[in-house]
């Protein structure tokens, strides 16, 4: 949904003369290193586009540089995916705290598409999953609306407290817009 709203934006205001077309993994693969991998490069290999910007964090897979070596990418910079939307940094300019899960409305929205293998959610394995974080931060973008209830809904599997913030777009914004330029050879 981020990335749809900022390509969005991009065409509206006239930003780049270039398509943009994406190419989405399945949810469940980053839980799984093997099929993160087969995956990218399966993707990578059928990508049909003169440039491509990855839009993972850098420590998504720990043999990121190894097998991504020899395609023509761009990345975007952050070590995680949260990084990517919102940076390294909180607004205030210290330290994400580690023990913080930081989400988008997108990602409550479809924690069952990645917790869910089709016969129900596994709360004991959200449990696990979760147990290393004394908090979540729901950063609300605007990107989707959510209701009390859905985040009732995530905190009753997680057994997490969450926080909402306000925040937006603007560093993945700038972000791709930096990776646009560079793709598209453009110096700024």
């Amino acid at each position: 949904m981020e990335l749809e709203k900022v390509i969005a934006e991009f065409k509206q205001e006239k930003l780049f003369d270039c398509e943009f077309s994406t190419v989405y993994l399945p949810l469940r693969v980053h839980v799984d290193l093997k099929k993160l991998q087969e995956k990218v490069v399966q993707a990578l290999d059928e990508v049909q586009a003169d440039k491509v910007i990855l839009m993972f964090g850098e420590k998504c897979h720990p043999l990121f540089d190894e097998f991504l070596r020899g395609y023509d990418l761009i990345r975007l910079r952050g070590s995680s995916c949260w990084e990517v939307f919102l940076g390294e940094l909180l607004p205030d300019g210290k330290a994400r705290d580690p023990k913080t899960f930081y989400m988008t409305p997108s990602w409550l929205v479809k924690w069952r598409e990645f917790f869910d293998p089709g016969w129900g959610v596994d709360e004991v394995g959200m449990r696990q999953a979760f147990a290393f974080y004394d908090n979540i931060v729901l950063v609300d973008t605007g990107i989707c609306e959510f209701t009390d209830e859905d985040i009732l809904e995530f905190f009753e599997h997680t057994q997490v407290p969450i926080e909402i913030e306000t925040g937006d777009l603007t560093l993945f914004k700038n972000s791709m817009i930096e990776a646009v330029q560079e793709a598209l050879c453009i110096v700024k």
